[in-house]
């Protein structure tokens, strides 16, 4: 990104979150910025499409922080509690940019925001799949997994609308380590139970097609994320070898199936491993 490209949607957040979408003039953002309009035509053909760059920056810029977490030595609790902590300092950050999107009535929900927003649900809820499965991989509740996220993003979600809109002092920790316990509660209760679970595999197949398809750019980061948390050599090797044959203008098809066949036994990766082949098989068609 050009640092004037940066400039312009860094001073359109400010400004947006101080005065509100509507009521922000392209005028004003460039004045903030010392450019001309004619600079801000060169990077945005509009207000809309600076809105859409600011959701996507806030968002990248989160995804940053967090991923920075990965090159940590922690076990799969000390991730999740480090992550949802950092994810509840990042939203109280940009809380008030946050606020004025919810509130504010006229902000064009265009399709390619729209199509954003339901990019970050998604994405978020993968991250959550990845982390229950390796804190709770071993507990024999695998039908229960989705319903699980589920909830797990409910009780999230509700503590974030509080740190938003409620002018509490939390311990943004204290809170990250609070609600593990309350999935260990419900991890227990989960190998106890016998009833049906609410959320099954076609069910969730159904509503993904509800979400974005992910981009090339969209599967190498996370590949890199799971070669990051990669414990056998041969694991990553293999996750090496898809980045390099991805990042080619033609991937070998073959290359990739022989790959993906050495993650088949690994259950934290199925969910990258399903992502790829998906992926190849709507270019290949």
């Amino acid at each position: 990104m050009k640092e004037k490209e940066k400039k312009i949607i860094e001073a359109g957040i400010s400004l947006f979150a101080k005065k509100g979408y509507s009521s922000t003039s392209i005028q004003e953002i460039v004045d903030s910025c010392g450019m001309s309009k004619g600079a801000f035509y060169l990077y945005f053909k509009s207000k809309e499409s600076l809105l859409l760059a600011a959701f996507k920056y806030q968002f990248q810029s989160i995804q940053f922080t967090l991923d920075s977490l990965l090159t940590k030595d922690l076990t799969p609790r000390e991730m999740f509690i480090a992550q949802l902590e950092m994810q509840f300092n990042q939203i109280h950050k940009n809380k008030d940019f946050i606020i004025m999107l919810t509130r504010e009535q006229t902000i064009p929900l265009n399709p390619e925001i729209e199509e954003f927003i339901r990019k970050i649900n998604h994405e978020m809820g993968s991250s959550y799949q990845t982390s229950l499965l390796n804190m709770y991989g071993d507990k024999k509740i695998d039908h229960y997994f989705y319903d699980l996220n589920m909830i797990l993003q409910g009780i999230v979600q509700a503590y974030i609308k509080l740190v938003i809109f409620d002018k509490v002092n939390i311990d943004f920790h204290k809170l990250s380590v609070f609600i593990l316990k309350r999935i260990d509660d419900l991890v227990t209760g989960f190998t106890q139970s016998t009833e049906e679970p609410i959320l099954t595999n076609d069910f969730v197949n159904k509503m993904s097609e509800l979400y974005p398809e992910p981009t090339k750019e969209d599967i190498i980061r996370q590949i890199k994320i799971a070669k990051n948390k990669g414990e056998h050599e041969d694991i990553i090797v293999t996750l090496d070898v898809l980045i390099e044959e991805i990042e080619m203008d033609a991937p070998r098809i073959p290359v990739i199936q022989g790959m993906l066949g050495n993650l088949k036994d690994e259950p934290t990766l199925q969910y990258l491993k399903t992502m790829i082949e998906t992926f190849f098989n709507r270019v290949k068609d």
